[in-house]
């Protein structure tokens, strides 16, 4: 081994833009009146992992499995319950609401409506000047206000040519883009403050294949071009080979596999990881394909079950795996599983 390659605790957060550690989101239930807690819905259950700069981890899982309240809880869109997220070394759940602000400029999201998460009664060119003026990042409080405005409206140019809309379209409203445009505009709004970490929330699920591979393509070019870093959330696992360096899979709640993306492809030691790959449609009309069948239905995040989460609708569970719940462990270099039974496959 070489000096280089030996990373103390200093290097690895240098090394890794994103640290999430014991990351824990519950939400009460309340009934009655009095608002009594009936129950607490484990969205996220101590999930681990860290994302490199300028890198993609891809966060797969079916609906439901808490991959955007992780996303949100990262961004402190929503407030933990416990756990810690170090951006850069700085705790982001530490931060008070005057550093919180400042942070905002780095740490952003790309929703998945487009149209949602748009103000339709806002121009598109007011809509990515916004979080510029709010933000104050184009000029010092020495500048004028006019100053500003006018700077704004140029960076707002910038960024509509560096997402592929054409100018003349700024001053249309929402309602008059394509679901496509809507999406560029998104990514538009998130370039603004020239951020360092981009949550991904399903950025394409609501658009067409064909507009799927250009968003996709225009992530990953503004990617090599500003070096950002993504989490990308997704459940289509074919979307998520093509642009995610690693993958990790959820499943109500927890994180059950965790490898480099081709690795996971190729090996996936988990069977309900081994599931969703094999889900994916072959585009070839009479290929045959084996599709692992997942009996029962998905248990619900109030009253998950004890031991493995999964084992209710594992088909290689045994009972052990409904007695104890298993660690993720690092089965090979870089991959880890959550599987008392990994060794096995």
């Amino acid at each position: 081994m070489i000096a280089s390659d030996i990373l103390t605790p200093d290097s690895r957060l240098m090394k890794n833009l994103l640290t999430v550690e014991n990351l824990v989101k519950h939400f009460p239930l309340h009934r009655g009146l009095v608002g009594k807690t009936a129950g607490i819905v484990r969205a996220v259950d101590d999930i681990s992992f860290s994302i490199a700069r300028g890198q993609t981890l891809g966060l797969v899982g079916e609906s439901g499995c808490g991959k955007t309240t992780a996303g949100r809880t990262i961004l402190r869109l929503l407030e933990p319950t416990s756990g810690r997220v170090l951006f850069e070394g700085r705790d982001v759940f530490a931060l008070t609401a005057r550093e919180l602000r400042e942070l905002r400029r780095e740490m952003q999201i790309v929703f998945q409506d487009p149209f949602g998460s748009l103000n339709p009664r806002m121009t598109a060119s007011a809509i990515i000047q916004e979080p510029i003026l709010v933000h104050r990042i184009e000029a010092d409080e020495s500048v004028s206000r006019a100053a500003r405005k006018r700077r704004a409206r140029e960076r707002a140019a910038e960024l509509f040519d560096l997402v592929g809309i054409s100018t003349d379209q700024m001053n249309r409203y929402p309602h008059e883009f394509s679901g496509g445009q809507r999406q560029r505009i998104c990514i538009a709004r998130a370039l603004a403050l020239r951020p360092k970490f981009i949550v991904c929330d399903e950025a394409v699920s609501a658009l067409d294949v064909s507009i799927q591979a250009q968003i996709l393509n225009l992530l990953a070019e503004l990617q090599q071009k500003f070096e950002l870093t993504y989490l990308f959330i997704a459940h289509d696992l074919a979307v998520v080979r093509h642009i995610s360096d690693r993958v990790a899979v959820m499943y109500l709640g927890e994180i059950v596999e965790e490898a480099a993306t081709q690795e996971i492809f190729a090996r996936p030691f988990h069977p309900y990881t081994q599931a969703l790959l094999a889900s994916i449609p072959v585009p070839v009309p009479r290929a045959k394909s084996e599709r692992v069948r997942l009996t029962g239905d998905a248990p619900t995040p109030i009253n998950p079950p004890e031991g493995c989460r999964f084992h209710t609708r594992c088909p290689i569970a045994i009972e052990e795996c409904r007695k104890a719940k298993p660690p993720l462990v690092e089965i090979t270099p870089g991959h880890r599983v959550a599987c008392i039974r990994a060794d096995e496959q």
